[in-house]
């Protein structure tokens, strides 16, 4: 992948290279039509002067010419010139005689044309008149060298200096990038010096304009980045101390019963031991429910339009077993609501709320399932004591419980309710049921339509 320097010298270079190219084209070619104009209007002139000395003698056109104007008319430090006098059947009565004809009729006004004699790439000019009735045309012509010379000129006039202003443009574009990008290197350098635990804001001081939003981006990333470590650290400590309790009271119970011989406190202590070792099972249940909802842990996630009535019906028996040692009821009021989501994590929803309702003091807990237009919902509503207002937003915190004293739960089930809703873009709401006391959660979900 190319850098942002190399980018921007492929976004640059090229445009400055063309201009400079066209620059350099348009130089030479308004030079090199100025050069020929001038070399044309004295090989025109040559022309011109011959044009008066010519006569006609005995019905017959005649240069009256002296060899000394023919050698000033011919006179070139460095091209040879021609010239020649046809009348009108086309024959040479003096000058070159097989200088090109033109192979056109010309008229007073100078025409010019190209070609080659004796080997030689030649210029020519050709003026027609007429002469006591006799139609002439005087043609003049000399070779290229000084014109070739003076074209290699300008195209040196015309290079040299559109070279060296790509030169100058390229290094002042090379400068320039490398200044601008000198903001982006000090950022990155300071980054590059830190550690994964270094999350200080980055300095914006005297950060060009440009880079100001990206700093910004960045500082609050790091502070969510920070917020992230914190809520790690406190998950690790707390699920540390959380498995510590049950593991330190199983181990206790298992020591006493060991040493003791009274077969009903052997077995006292064995059911304490078993409770501590559900507790130790459901909390590492719960650990894990946690980290399968966790989009970070568990990124990929399958997903199937499935229905909340069928997962509540699935779950149904489990949860009847595990309500009646607490003598709580169960009641079902569930209609078809159809969602696109993974059956199991939704299962794991709802069967957190289901315990959570019935592990804090409720004697009833009933659990609905309905479908609107756009959203699908579980509902959960229990009996029991109810849980404060200002409450209602911090029990989604992962260990937090309302009743700290208690060794009932751990303080995941509602934490373990967020993450799933959150990751099946479903909403929690708490509030009290429509009659009576007690804690109404609903959770609302996209109908399989509606599902992202």
């Amino acid at each position: 992948m190319r850098s942002l320097r190399q980018h921007l010298l492929l976004w640059l270079l090229p445009p400055l290279l063309i201009v400079g190219a066209v620059a350099t084209a348009g130089a030479y070619a308004f030079l090199e039509r100025r050069l020929t104009a001038a070399y044309d209007l004295d090989l025109g002139d040559i022309a011109r002067t011959v044009l008066p000395y010519v006569h006609v003698v005995d019905g017959k056109p005649t240069l009256v010419f002296d060899q000394q104007a023919d050698a000033v008319l011919r006179a070139d430090s460095t091209d040879i010139v021609y010239y020649a006098v046809i009348d009108a059947a086309g024959t040479v009565v003096a000058g070159e005689r097989a200088l090109p004809h033109p192979d056109f009729d010309p008229g007073p006004e100078a025409r010019y044309w190209d070609t080659t004699y004796l080997g030689q790439r030649i210029r020519a000019v050709a003026i027609g008149t007429t002469i006591d009735g006799q139609r002439i045309r005087v043609v003049s012509a000399e070779t290229c060298n000084k014109r070739d010379r003076a074209s290699r000129d300008a195209l040196l006039s015309a290079l040299l200096p559109a070279g060296l202003l790509i030169i100058a443009s390229a290094i002042s574009v090379l400068f320039a990038i490398g200044r601008g990008l000198a903001p982006l290197d000090r950022v990155r350098r300071e980054l590059q010096a830190r550690t994964y635990l270094d999350l200080r804001p980055v300095a914006a001081g005297g950060t060009v304009e440009e880079l100001q939003p990206l700093i910004q981006e960045l500082n609050e990333m790091f502070v969510r980045l920070y917020e992230a470590q914190n809520a790690q650290a406190r998950f690790i400590a707390n699920a540390a101390h959380q498995l510590r309790t049950p593991i330190a009271g199983l181990v206790t119970q298992i020591e006493l019963a060991k040493n003791v011989t009274d077969t009903a406190q052997r077995a006292q202590h064995l059911d304490h031991a078993r409770e501590s070792a559900t507790r130790l099972a459901r909390l590492a249940q719960q650990v894990l429910s946690l980290a399968k909802a966790d989009p970070v842990s568990n990124p990929k996630m399958p997903e199937e339009e499935c229905d909340l009535a069928a997962i509540v019906s699935d779950h149904a028996s489990g949860w009847l077993r595990s309500v009646t040692s607490r003598k709580v009821e169960l009641e079902f009021d569930l209609a078809r609501a159809p969602i696109r989501g993974n059956a199991i994590l939704v299962g794991e929803l709802a069967s957190n709320l289901v315990d959570n309702a019935a592990r804090y003091g409720a004697t009833t807990v009933k659990v609905a399932t309905r479908n609107g237009e756009e959203r699908s919902v579980l509902e959960v509503i229990d009996d029991g004591p109810g849980i404060p207002i200002d409450e209602r937003t911090r029990i989604f915190e992962r260990f937090r419980r309302l009743d700290n004293e208690s060794t009932e739960g751990s303080g995941l089930g509602l934490a373990i309710v967020s993450e799933i809703a959150e990751r099946h873009a479903a909403t929690v709401s708490i509030d009290e049921p429509p009659v009576g006391a007690g804690t109404r959660v609903t959770v609302s979900f996209p109908t399989a339509a509606q599902a992202p």
